[in-house]
């Protein structure tokens, strides 16, 4: 698992750096094409003799600069939901980025969620947190929403079907075998980060703080259009 783990920030990172130099290299052959001479647009200029009998040369209006900014790149980390978006909030200021770098969004509620079926009392709901210590799992949250979800037990959310059931078979090996996978609509609030242009240093830095959220993905990604933080 740390194996894979640790292959995916690789390829992730990876990414981000070719969007990166892709985008850079963009903008360089932009320069260059803006350097270059059109030969139609060249005009020979009029000996001295027949300067008096030509007509004075309009200037070529100027052609219009049709060109876009490439979108800036970002690293994105997410999803977070229930307890984890306050820790999330807390790893993300621990960084000490400049505001307007970080963009906090809230996302679509469809996806994917493991987890452990609704208890009748708070009292099963204790019991059951603590079997779930004893092997090892300790990142989940207890649902508070009205029936039918109430004293639900959450431990992981996901955007793919892939992706939960990997994460279901790893809390099967551990000996949790009550946890299932479904997909989820419309009842947990998720919430990403971006980071504008980030550093080495800070994609590193997430990298690390991405280890305390288990089932969170970075990744590098075209930075959003709306900039407004939510």
């Amino acid at each position: 698992m740390r194996l894979l783990f640790l292959l995916l920030v690789l390829v992730n990172v990876a990414f981000y750096a070719y969007a990166f130099m892709a985008r850079q290299q963009d903008s360089a052959q932009n320069r260059i094409s803006q350097l270059q001479i059109n030969p139609d647009k060249v005009r020979l200029l009029q000996s001295a003799g027949g300067a008096r009998d030509a007509a004075p040369q309009k200037p070529a209006p100027a052609a219009a600069d049709n060109t876009t900014a490439a979108p800036a790149a970002c690293i994105e980390w997410g999803l977070f939901a229930g307890p984890d978006v306050a820790r999330a909030d807390a790893a993300i200021t621990g960084l000490g980025l400049p505001q307007d770098s970080v963009q906090r969004t809230v996302v679509g509620a469809g996806g994917y969620w493991v987890y452990l079926p609704p208890l009748k009392t708070k009292a099963e709901v204790g019991r059951k947190i603590d079997e779930l210590k004893t092997f090892g799992v300790t990142d989940l949250f207890v649902v508070q929403d009205p029936a039918p979800l109430r004293n639900a037990i959450s431990l992981g959310i996901f955007k793919t079907e892939e992706g939960a059931q990997k994460f279901l078979e790893g809390l099967r090996g551990k000996g949790v075998r009550s946890a299932v996978a479904a997909r989820r609509e419309n009842f947990l609030r998720q919430v990403a980060y971006f980071v504008r242009e980030p550093t080495e240093a800070v994609v590193a830095s997430l990298t690390e703080r991405q280890r305390e959220f288990p089932g969170s993905e970075i990744k590098a990604v075209a930075c959003p259009a709306n900039d407004a933080a939510k």
